[in-house]
Order: structure tokens, then C-alpha cells, then sequence
């Protein structure tokens, strides 16, 4: 099961939880693994694939693409760029579906960083499972505004076992990171990025026509082998779509560009 940001972190960042300092290990804020945070499994429920095509994976939580089906390949980091947008739904900007980045594997070891629509303070956030029982959690300082390309990026540092999380305003130029160390049992076997909702009812009824989400492009991710590449290739990408569980699909991820690097994903239109 893998923990990952939801509303809850992206309130307590509304209320003022934001991070004190930047680049310093341990960063944000620290508890039990025991909140109110979405849990879901990448490897269940995937479908079999025509040959040439990415196997799917049906979800209820998730719409995007995530590296390699097994889990023999170690990642060390992950990174896009994206344009806050403004929020689909007219409903709270922390019940839309919001962007992420992921570093996950294993049955516990998620490091996340995500970003709202609308923007605004609090609206770029990151979570790390620090260990077994404890996670680090928090929201940066930046404030960026809809239109603002922002580049999001996790990393992480083998020797140290330290995750670090950077986020750029390609506008302002402004760019914070936070540093999490974490147990020396965390691997990461995939990378995904894409879109995700805490809850599918909060979008339901779905909208009459389909409605774009998030754009990402330049995506790339690295193993700890050494391999810089993007989502596609030498690996199995997974494409993930999110249906409730009535078999409704709720986001979908568009076609993964020729490169690996580029993908939009969309609301879907109500059946």
C-alpha cells in the first residue's frame, strides 16, 4: 500500500503548516503513517496488454503513466514540468484532481510531491515515508498563479538515504527544495506522474464534456543503474486510469508522446 499527498496535507498547509526552512534534512512535519492519506496499490488490478502497447492498470485513484511493470528496476528520481491551471470542477481547489510526482516500492516507501490547480499559497506540497511508522510532510512557500510553468522534481541521494524535493517557478525563478532523510530499507521501483483524487465522488455528477486536467511535459527519470530516460523504454510504462467502483472511468491519461516525455490527462465526460 502507498501513502501519498492528499487534501488533508495541502489543508494543513492553507492553516499555516508550511515549512519553517528549506534544504535542511528532516524538513516539514513529522507523525505516525496513520492519517487520513489515500492508500492505494499500483500493481493490482492490471490488465493484459496487446503487444506494442503499455499494459493498464485500472485504479481508484490515479490517471497517468508510471515505469516498469515489475519491480526488478531502482529509480532514484523523477521530474516534469507543468502549467498551473485553473480549477475544472467549481468546487474546492483541494477536492479537484491535483498533479503529482512519485518515487514508490515496496510495500510501504512512497516519497511524493504534488501541486493544486488555482495555485496559490499552499498549493505545492510534498509527503516522504521517512520509515515503517513515521512520514515527513509539507507545504513550500511558493505561491505561483494559474499560467506558471512550474518544474517539480524528486530525487533521491543513495549514500545518505535522503530524498530531497525541488520545486521551480519558471516564471519567478524562485525555487525552494526540502531535504527528508529517510530508513536505509526505502528502494524505489517506479516512477509515476500523472494526475490524482482523493475521493471520486467529489467530481461526480462528471461534466457533460470531457475537461483537460494537467499537461506535463519534459519528463524524465533516472535508476540508480544510471539510465537518464523518460517514461518509455527500456521498461514496461504502466498506463493508469482511475474508474470508480462501478466501473465508471473518472480520469484518463491521453496518449504518452513518441519521446516518453509528454502527456496530458482529462476528466472525463459523463457516461
Amino acid at each position: 500500500m502507498y501513502i501519498r499527498i492528499t487534501r488533508a496535507i495541502f489543508a494543513a498547509a492553507a492553516a499555516g503548516a508550511t515549512i519553517a526552512t528549506f534544504g535542511l534534512t528532516a524538513a516539514g512535519t513529522a507523525g505516525a503513517a496513520t492519517g487520513p492519506e489515500v492508500n492505494d496499490n499500483h500493481a493490482a488490478g492490471a490488465a493484459s496488454a496487446a503487444p506494442g502497447s503499455a499494459p493498464v492498470l485500472f485504479n481508484h485513484h490515479f490517471a497517468g503513466y508510471h515505469t516498469a511493470s515489475g519491480n526488478t528496476w531502482r529509480f532514484r528520481s523523477v521530474a516534469t514540468t507543468l502549467s498551473v491551471t485553473s480549477c475544472p470542477i467549481g468546487i474546492a481547489a483541494d477536492k479537484n484532481p491535483f498533479a503529482q510526482v512519485e518515487l514508490f516500492g515496496g510495500t510501504n516507501w512512497s516519497a511524493d510531491l504534488g501541486v493544486l490547480c488555482n495555485g496559490g499559497a499552499g498549493s505545492v506540497a510534498f509527503f516522504d515515508q521517512k520509515s515503517a511508522t513515521t512520514h515527513a510532510q509539507g507545504a513550500f512557500r511558493l505561491s505561483p498563479r494559474v499560467g506558471d510553468q512550474l518544474r517539480i522534481i524528486i530525487s533521491r541521494n543513495l549514500s545518505n538515504h535522503r530524498d530531497s524535493f525541488t520545486a521551480t517557478n519558471l516564471r519567478t525563478g524562485r525555487s525552494q527544495t526540502v531535504r527528508v532523510t529517510t530508513s536505509t530499507a526505502v528502494a524505489y521501483q517506479h516512477a509515476f506522474v500523472g494526475s490524482v483524487i482523493d475521493h471520486n465522488a467529489d467530481v461526480m455528477p462528471l461534466p457533460a464534456t470531457s475537461e483537460l486536467l494537467w499537461t506535463f511535459q519534459n519528463s524524465r527519470v533516472a535508476t540508480t543503474g544510471g539510465i537518464h530516460s523518460t517514461l518509455r523504454s527500456p521498461w514496461a510504462t504502466v498506463k493508469e486510469i482511475d474508474r470508480t467502483a462501478g466501473g465508471v472511468t473518472v480520469m484518463t491519461p491521453g496518449k504518452l508522446s513518441a519521446s516518453g516525455a509528454g502527456f496530458s490527462t482529462n476528466l472525463n465526460a459523463a457516461p
